[in-house]
């Protein structure tokens, strides 16, 4: 049954059971009028009635379950800065289209979910069309119990990718500070098997674990994104000291292999406290400890080879609070971090500072603007070969919600990156985008 139809105004999400009486016919009825019901009578109204119950019982736990899907289509008009293998040399054009279908089953406290998402772009339509495609779908199963939950997911993605700081690998933005490095486009292959595990064995005390397996880069064996392999793990345990501070406790591993013959491994431990100041503000300091261990291969122009080990610190500092602003409500992220920093392109692991902030405000009942900055610099601290190296961003976005089922996105985007170990002049990058977005969504019960 169409859940839509059947809820009406009520919401799409809503699950609804049904109990039939399956018993057939009671003896009182059977007996016909008139006629006085016996003992026998009463003990079987009352087995009728249990039994309906625990049907009941059944059909809304067991026998339950809502199938959803989502459908969404965007198309965008994106005028940017030439990257490499682009034939113009000035401003050029891109056209794009990102359908997207998913899925998902829910039932007792289980949800399965499968989404693809595959992203077409035109290169340069209006001088010497080329085709981007990049295939990309996710699997993920979560299950809830008592005092955990359980995730479970595949996220793959192959075929052309750009790579560079206007976009990463998988086809997305970029959600903070990323590599120097702007390759454009380039075939690409990524796999990220993961699992998490989130409990609470106490009131106080709240305990997560997760771990996966990723692959990357260029299939071909391209030398300019090369492809790496490699497990990752991350334990951390959270102890609530009081209403309003908590302290944690993580650990991380990673290793990578490089099919240039290049390894790097990083294991990080840090201590944080995170202290809400208030009802909405949460503020979070942290430091710690990581050691590195990098094989480095031999290349022209390159560091000197062989295998290096280092312990490098680490920091971090968070902010989170709405503000207010002209009568708007506004939500405030900064965030600031010093770590060892795993460069994907050359293997090398270097300790690197980045700042981010951001801003959030849904200015009318349809419009919402975001808007972010950032910059990363590797320090010179430990072996520090790419010291110096810099990229530094800022990001617009503002989106109209013109009916339930089509939005209109419009997007800039603007980049500058160094790299003073190359005595080259920074790179300037920049995009704008406008995107016109359709979706439906709909579910059933069962």
């Amino acid at each position: 049954m169409n859940a839509r139809s059947a809820i009406g105004a009520g919401g799409a999400d809503a699950v609804f059971v049904t109990t039939v009486g399956f018993l057939g016919p009671s003896r009182s009825q059977s007996r016909g009028h008139g006629q006085r019901p016996t003992a026998l009578d009463g003990r079987s109204s009352a087995l009728r009635r249990s039994l309906t119950l625990v049907a009941s019982l059944l059909a809304s736990t067991a026998f339950a379950g809502v199938a959803r899907y989502d459908v969404s289509a965007s198309a965008l008009v994106t005028t940017r800065a030439p990257l490499p293998g682009d034939v113009a040399v000035g401003a050029t054009t891109d056209l794009q289209l990102d359908p997207a279908l998913s899925g998902s089953l829910a039932w007792s406290s289980s949800l399965l979910t499968l989404r693809y998402a595959p992203q077409l772009i035109i290169r340069e339509p209006q001088l010497a069309p080329r085709l981007l495609p990049l295939h990309h779908a996710i699997l993920t199963f979560t299950r809830r119990f008592e005092r955990a939950s359980l995730m479970l997911s595949e996220d793959a993605s192959y075929g052309v990718a750009d790579v560079g700081s206007l976009r990463l690998p998988d086809g997305s933005r970029p959600g903070g500070v990323f590599e120097v490095q702007t390759l454009g486009s380039t075939p690409y292959v990524r796999s990220a098997s993961f699992f998490a595990l989130d409990g609470q064995p106490g009131a106080r005390v709240r305990l997560a674990l997760s771990g996966g397996y990723l692959l990357s880069g260029d299939p071909t064996g391209g030398a300019r994104l090369p492809l790496q392999q490699g497990p990752t793990g991350t334990g951390s345990m959270r102890f609530v000291l009081d209403r309003r501070l908590g302290l944690s406790t993580t650990a991380q591993a990673t290793h990578a292999w490089f099919n240039t013959g290049a390894e790097q491994s990083i294991v990080l431990v840090t201590e944080s406290l995170d202290w809400r100041a208030s009802r909405s503000m949460t503020v979070t300091v942290g430091a710690g400890a990581a050691w590195t261990r990098e094989r480095i291969v031999e290349v022209v122009g390159g560091p000197p080879p062989g295998l290096f080990t280092e312990v490098l610190p680490v920091a971090l500092a968070s902010l989170s609070s709405p503000i207010d602003v002209l009568g708007l409500p506004v939500q405030l992220d900064l965030g600031v971090r010093m770590a060892p920093f795993a460069d994907r392109f050359t293997g090398l692991v270097y300790e690197r500072v980045e700042a981010r902030g951001s801003v959030s405000s849904r200015l009318t009942r349809t419009l919402t603007l975001t808007s972010a900055i950032g910059s990363g610099y590797a320090i010179a601290l430990g072996r520090a070969q790419q010291a110096g190296d810099s990229a530094t961003f800022g990001e617009a976005a503002l989106s109209w919600n013109t009916t339930r089922w089509l939005s209109l996105v419009g997007t800039g985007r603007a980049v500058y990156t160094e790299q003073p170990r190359f005595m080259m002049p920074g790179q300037l990058l920049w995009s704008l985008s406008i995107a016109a977005v359709v979706r439906d969504t709909d579910s059933t019960t069962f």
